[in-house]
């Protein structure tokens, strides 16, 4: 329901105020990030150590974290080296992720349990994607100036071929999505999740594109991901909180220390300087992303439960 009401909230304010600046829709994303997303993917040492533990007992931050990072490193590279190819597979697998995440939420699994195993992944990256496949419709000469920032190389050129194959892999998932939804509802008809990929269409569809994505990743995903780790580590809100709180406070920092320097940077630096510096933090922020994303569905897929992590089903 709040991130129901957030959509409706976001979708009106832009509709009658008109879109924020882009500066505010940066330095906003920025935060929010720090805040929800950052911790989202910090405590994943969390979920390393109780997949790794049982086996290397006290040594599993030895598996742990070199595996962690070298993943990371392979997709900067793939930036620099495939851009294209880099980009369209990250655009999948985040897709497939935030779908992935959603079935484990509330009733869905209900539905999703009963699908083959394919259905069930396409139904993840059709519905879970909808907040990148509606941009890329609707929204294409905005995507790609973001992607003409952020790749690196001939950014033109590859901006151009990166949203006419994401354009066309939307056109096949945006019914996907539909038929997917319609399915759904009819199963779960009380579930107010079952409205999320709609609200979120809606809002990828009217509002700019740091925006839907900015409320999407935040007040949705990073939410539910944080809400289930929680309850598979069995604590309590308030240490999960002492847990969290750091974690935002240094991202926080980071982004207050990062803004000081871009402002710094457009003064006394060419602008070239800056978008090699913006390029260098999204390529950063996308390396982290997948190893977070694969680390989980690993996790999921083993069926290894916690005492308290009865209510989820084992991801098989």
């Amino acid at each position: 329901m709040f991130y129901l009401a957030i959509c409706a909230a976001t979708v009106t304010a832009c509709m009658t105020l008109g879109p924020p600046d882009f500066s505010v829709m940066v330095y906003g994303a920025a935060v929010m990030v720090a805040i929800v997303g950052v911790p989202h993917g910090g405590l994943d040492h969390w979920t390393g150590r109780r997949l790794l533990e049982s086996r290397f007992e006290g040594r599993w931050w030895m598996m742990f974290f070199p595996g962690y990072l070298s993943i990371s490193a392979i997709v900067a590279f793939s930036w620099v080296f495939f851009p294209v190819a880099t980009v369209i597979g990250f655009f999948l697998v985040s897709a497939w992720h935030f779908g992935r995440e959603d079935q484990y939420s509330s009733m869905s699994h209900n539905l999703t349990s009963r699908f083959t195993t394919g259905t069930k992944h396409l139904s993840a990256i059709a519905l879970g994607g909808l907040v990148i496949w509606i941009p890329a419709i609707l929204r294409p000469d905005e995507m790609e100036l973001l992607l003409r920032i952020i790749v690196p190389g001939d950014s033109e050129t590859q901006a151009e071929q990166i949203v006419f194959i994401t354009s066309w892999i939307a056109m096949v998932m945006c019914p996907l999505g539909g038929l997917f939804f319609c399915m759904r509802l009819i199963d779960q008809r009380r579930d107010w999740n079952a409205w999320v990929a709609p609200a979120t269409a809606v809002l990828a569809a009217t509002t700019p594109i740091l925006v839907s994505f900015t409320a999407f990743f935040c007040l949705w995903h990073s939410i539910l991901g944080l809400s289930r780790l929680r309850t598979q580590e069995g604590i309590t809100g308030v240490a999960f909180l002492r847990s969290v709180l750091p974690l935002s406070v240094l991202a926080v920092c980071g982004v207050a220390i990062s803004g000081w320097w871009f402002i710094a940077a457009t003064e006394g630096s060419s602008i070239d300087t800056v978008l090699a510096s913006l390029q260098t933090l999204f390529i950063g922020l996308s390396a982290i992303a997948v190893p977070h994303l694969l680390l989980h569905e690993w996790s999921d897929s083993t069926g290894l439960k916690t005492p308290y992590q009865g209510i989820y089903c084992d991801g098989s």
